[in-house]
């Protein structure tokens, strides 16, 4: 159930639901300062035609590489929670996208972040939600037929989450 949720839409045509759970965390593991590490992992919900809810998130974990302008999913822990995620839910929650951190306010993708996600959209046959926290907001993105598009606010559940995470 989506009590609180961001809502947001490349098109006004398909929609993503992301639960607040999964923005806080994104919040939570942004960093500032001279040696601060970016952070990442995955997004985890379910495909619903052309719309995605994303449900949870994984966190970096010990084996995952973090630097002030390198986030490198290594732990097999990310995957491990993507099959949990999916037996556990009979097989409709399953890997939707990938998350992390720029150490900076206003993030945008960098020419490495949209290089990995066109590798990994490669993969994938449905829409895969890209995200990258900020210090003062949150950058969203859907993977459509091998090309990310931003996303801006559809509305939201939660009172000005929304504006926030998109510098509105």
């Amino acid at each position: 159930m989506l009590d609180k949720a961001l809502i947001l839409t490349p098109d006004g045509l398909r929609f993503v639901a992301v639960h607040q759970t999964v923005v806080e965390s994104i919040e939570a593991w942004v960093e500032r300062g001279s040696l601060s590490r970016e952070a990442g992992g995955i997004l985890i919900g379910s495909h619903r035609g052309d719309h995605v809810e994303v449900s949870d998130c994984t966190v970096p974990m010990r084996r995952d590489a973090r630097a002030r302008t390198l986030f490198d999913r290594m732990d097999g822990g990310h995957q491990d929670a993507a099959m949990r995620a999916w037996q556990c839910s009979g097989g409709t929650d399953t890997y939707v996208g990938e998350w992390h951190t720029h150490p900076e306010a206003e993030p945008v993708p960098s020419l490495l972040d949209r290089w990995t996600w066109a590798r990994i959209m490669r993969k994938s046959r449905e829409p895969l939600v890209f995200a990258i926290g900020g210090w003062d907001s949150c950058w969203w993105g859907l993977g459509v037929d091998a090309r990310v598009g931003a996303m801006r606010m559809g509305f939201s559940g939660s009172d000005g989450v929304g504006r926030r995470l998109n510098g509105i």
